[in-house]
Formats: C-alpha cells, structure tokens, sequence
C-alpha cells in the first residue's frame, strides 16, 4: 500500500518593494484622476461662476470712478462742449475741448488701474463647495479667495452720439469708454477677461437744425 503525502505550496509573500510600487501606482492614478477632474470639471464651473461677478465688479468701479471725477471737478456738458449758432437758429458748429477732455480721459484712467491693483489684492471668495463641481454643493462650505491680476493697462476713450428728442430737438451725449482686461489665477490656470463700459459722461438737449456732418459722425 502506498501512502500520498500531499503537501502544500507556500504562497511567496510580496516584498516590500513591490507593495510599495503598487501604492505608488495608486496614488499616481488618483493623483491623475483628480488633476483631470480639476481641469476638466471644476473649473469650467468656476469660470463660469466667477466671470460674471469679476464683470460686476469691474463694471461698478468703473462706473463710481467716473462719477466720483465728474462731481469733485464739477464738470458739466458746457464745460466740455461749445455749441455755435447762425442767425437762423441753426447749429453752426459744435466744438469739444480736447483739452479738457484728455485730461479727465487721464484722470479716470489712473484711478480705474489704481482700483483695479487695488482689486487684484482683495480678490473674490468662492466657497469650498464650488470647487467639487458638485451643483448641489455649490455655496456650501468656508470661502476660498480667488487672486484677480490687472493685466496690462486700462484703455480709454470718449465717444459721443445724436438722438432725436422732438421737433428739433436732439439729446447730444457724450460717453466714457473703458476696456480693461482682467485675469483671475486659479491653481494651475488663469483665464483672462476682457471688459467694455460705457458711461454717461453728460447730455444736453439742442434746440435747432444739426447739420448732417455732426449727425453722420462723431465729435471725438
């Protein structure tokens, strides 16, 4: 009679440089997943999210820097634009003082950039919850501060236009036109945005016949 011994094999336990290798691989693959998570995912959201707010506030500091230069000079539309008659109660000629206008383009230019630095280091808060790109956790969580970065400089210009108000009438008025470009740094990313305002710098009503060449084009 013969007896079967049946003996088992001994698993090879793994080295420790191999356990470490397969963490490492790990960790790399999450490290991976959550990078494309990030860029694809969250921040288009938050892009999204923020572009609009970044706007409103360029938009207001632009518009209170406009109107704080405005009232401490107490400019008003005679100041800037001189407007000639004929005898026939005809609008012979309307001048604008570039002069003057050019100063206040300066003016509000280097406060619009001093406000906008000035933005740059407050920057905006966005909550936690945002950044999961979870919709339901948007708004939830503490805040976390977005840098905004001046990028280049402000540029400026003043535009004017001719609307009828009557029987010969027109509103003459004259705009300030800001565009600005504004970025904000997000961890690995900035996205630029680019914005237009046009602010009412003064009007005034004309009583008598313009001539078309006024009607047709702009004073500035």
């Amino acid at each position: 009679m013969i007896d079967y011994v049946v003996t088992k094999k001994k698993k090879k336990k793994m080295s420790c440089k191999t356990k470490f290798r397969i963490f490492l691989c790990i960790i790399l693959i999450l490290i991976v997943l959550c990078l494309v998570y990030y860029f694809k995912v969250v921040c288009p959201i938050i892009v999204g999210l923020s572009q609009e707010k970044v706007r409103s506030i360029a938009t207001s500091t632009i518009s209170n820097v406009v109107g704080d230069v405005m009232e401490e000079d107490n400019i008003s539309y005679s100041d800037l634009v001189t407007i000639t008659y004929s005898g026939e109660n005809q609008v012979k000629l309307i001048e604008v003082d570039t002069v003057k206008v050019n100063i206040i383009i300066r003016e509000i230019t280097k406060r619009v950039q001093d406000e906008f630095n000035t933005l740059g280091e407050e920057g905006i808060d966005i909550t936690l919850g945002t950044f999961t790109g979870i919709p339901f956790l948007f708004g939830l969580g503490p805040n976390v501060s977005i840098k905004l970065v001046p990028i280049g400089t402000v540029s400026t210009k003043v535009d004017s236009t001719f609307n009828g108000a009557g029987i010969n009438q027109t509103i003459h008025r004259l705009y300030f036109v800001v565009n600005s470009n504004i970025g904000m740094v997000l961890p690995g990313m900035t996205e630029n945005f680019q914005t237009e305002l046009e602010v009412l710098l003064c009007e005034n009503i004309i009583v008598g016949e313009i001539p078309d060449v006024y009607l047709q084009g702009s004073l500035i």
